[in-house]
């Protein structure tokens, strides 16, 4: 797919909203940990919408259409199993919906995928029609990143409106920073973007770094103010040996940093800003991430340092990493006086 056809995890996010709720199936289709399930699941928070997830690959034909036994007449027929919401089915408490969230649908043998023709574009079990608020999404990897990958026919391929997702950093960060991710997985992300998803097919590697993985080193770091030996081997399990290095070593630079105590107790001149690159990005997250409602008025002294670049970086992280302050006084004379620049 050309580059122009692309789709970012912020605007996919968006057309799947927009798909769903015009009655057709997106097909999502990228390199593997990229978080296409993530995206999925927080379209579904969005619209309190409970995901049932089938894996596809491990399905049969029998899964998709329903069971076969006897009707109390003697008859054939196909009873649908109970995780497809039926037109009659109450909706579970505390939700609006469903999304049935096919997952590796070009991973299915041919007779399984052939099995969900029905289910996706007419919405039906056999006979049984799916309940009017169950929602359906898809997706799978490429066929280029030597993943476990089907061509689907031209009459599955034309029930679907198909989108290939990329990796944009700033996207993810905004994601990482609404989730609490370590600040200093975030710190190198926004240091060295194109080492957040480094994937070769062609290399016969173990692992590699993909948004999911550097989660999983954010879960790996979070309780480790030094990242020693063990945990360096854990990185390299997790992200691959060439970025584990890379991270441990740009985690040494947080020596240099000023502190945030000393930040916090005078953010106009009780601390050196940093002239290196890599060390104003690292300021930009710890700020980020150690402002609050409490200290916002005097810790947006600290932030007016930076040169201008580098404080709307620290406005973007504090916008998207604290939710309850983006209607602060601050945050909206700032946003009212540099919007040019911060939504550029």
């Amino acid at each position: 797919m050309q580059p122009e056809f692309q789709v970012n995890a912020k605007q996919l996010k968006e057309a799947i909203k927009e798909d769903i709720m015009a009655g057709l199936t997106p097909m999502v289709a990228s390199s593997p940990g990229m978080g296409k399930s993530d995206i999925v699941r927080s379209v579904a928070k969005d619209g309190q919408l409970k995901v049932i997830d089938l894996r596809i690959s491990q399905c049969e034909p029998v899964d998709m259409q329903g069971y076969p036994g006897t009707t109390d007449k003697g008859r054939m027929t196909f009873y649908p199993p109970e995780y497809f919401p039926l037109e009659n089915d109450p909706i579970p408490t505390n939700y609006k919906g469903w999304i049935l969230f096919l997952d590796e649908l070009n991973s299915g043998n041919k007779q399984t995928e052939a099995a969900c023709y029905k289910l996706i574009l007419d919405r039906a079990v056999y006979m049984h029609k799916l309940h009017p608020m169950c929602f359906i999404v898809a997706a799978g990897n490429l066929s280029t990143d030597r993943a476990i990958v089907n061509t689907q026919s031209t009459a599955t391929r034309s029930r679907l409106t198909h989108y290939e997702m990329v990796v944009d950093s700033n996207a993810w960060i905004d994601w990482a920073n609404e989730n609490l991710l370590d600040h200093r997985v975030i710190s190198f992300i926004k240091f060295k973007p194109s080492i957040l998803h480094k994937f070769d097919p062609a290399l016969n590697e173990l692992t590699f770094p993909c948004p999911r993985t550097w989660e999983f080193a954010s879960k790996m770091v979070s309780s480790k103010p030094i990242i020693d030996s063990l945990t360096k081997i854990r990185l390299a399990g997790t992200v691959g040996e060439g970025a584990a290095v890379e991270f441990s070593t740009f985690t040494q630079i947080y020596q240099n940093l000023p502190k945030i105590e000393d930040i916090k107790k005078d953010p106009s001149s009780g601390w050196r800003v940093p002239t290196e690159p890599s060390e104003k990005y690292a300021v930009t997250t710890m700020l980020a991430h150690n402002i609050d409602e409490d200290n916002i008025e005097h810790m947006i002294k600290a932030v007016n340092r930076l040169p201008m670049d580098f404080r709307v970086i620290t406005f973007r992280d504090i916008y998207k990493r604290s939710p309850n302050l983006r209607k602060h006084p601050v945050i909206l004379d700032w946003i009212s006086n540099n919007s040019s620049v911060l939504f550029d």
